[in-house]
């Protein structure tokens, strides 16, 4: 006979992590049938095939393959070196923050819809397409999510009510697109809220830009003209490669 669990309550939301309910303080009752689920769950969990080792190295090399250009161990990058060199040159011109970027930036933000949105400059020039397309609104309520989701947890019921009011009540002036189920379960959640509410509706706005917006974007005027017009890197001080050595020669004292 399993013994009663006692009531656990969650007193911090940031701690609750990813084993999360809609309203994290609330009180949970670990049940016999809980238990029995989980044993279950972690059962068939066993016996799930792993991996295969040539899935995750070809998946490996293909990343790697990538990304090669971007990384100045692989690569020797223009102007020079900054691992070899006493210059910083490299990597203020490649800086996130930059007004004009760099073409290794601009390509940088092809590879995928992350390294687009992580690059502040890259971000901007998104955003200037999605007010083209007429849906900023979606970059918007992803941005007032994450303030929401990292912000001071007494700003929580504040901002709560400010996502609401703008993005997600009927009528609003930045009204999103999401399915009802969604936007009911998000609805029902800010009533009680947290930092971690608006996971679905976030979520769902993350893989929409994700997988429609972002290549839409891609074949925009927009990504076109800053990907032809980026001014090419001057290359004073360039550093030659260093000269093969076939083999080290020992000094003797």
């Amino acid at each position: 006979m399993l013994e009663p669990y006692e009531q656990r309550r969650t007193h911090s939301a940031m701690d609750y992590g990813l084993d999360r309910l809609i309203d994290p303080n609330a009180e949970e009752v670990i049940t016999f049938d809980m238990v029995r689920r989980t044993n279950i769950f972690l059962t068939q969990a066993l016996m799930r095939s792993a991996v295969k080792s040539s899935v995750s190295l070809t998946a490996f090399v293909k990343y790697v393959t990538t990304h090669h250009n971007h990384d100045p161990f692989l690569t020797t990058p223009v102007p020079s070196n900054p691992w070899i060199t006493d210059s910083d040159e490299f990597w203020q011109l490649n800086s996130r923050s930059v007004d004009i970027p760099t073409k290794l930036s601009v390509e940088r933000w092809v590879l995928s819809f992350w390294e687009l949105i992580s690059d502040p400059r890259g971000r901007v020039d998104f955003k200037l397409f999605l007010k083209k397309e007429h849906s900023a609104e979606n970059m918007a309520f992803y941005e007032a999510a994450e303030e929401m989701r990292w912000g001071a947890a007494s700003a929580i019921p504040e901002k709560s009510q400010f996502i609401f009011n703008t993005f997600l009540k009927p009528g609003a002036p930045r009204w999103i697109n999401i399915d009802g189920r969604t936007m009911g379960l998000t609805v029902k959640g800010l009533v009680v809220p947290h930092r971690y509410v608006l996971d679905a509706a976030q979520t769902h706005i993350f893989l929409l830009m994700k997988k429609d917006t972002f290549y839409r974007y891609l074949k925009s005027p927009v990504h076109k003209d800053i990907f032809y017009n980026v001014p090419p890197v001057s290359v004073p001080g360039y550093l030659l490669p260093l000269p093969q050595v076939s083999s080290p020669q020992r000094h003797i004292l």
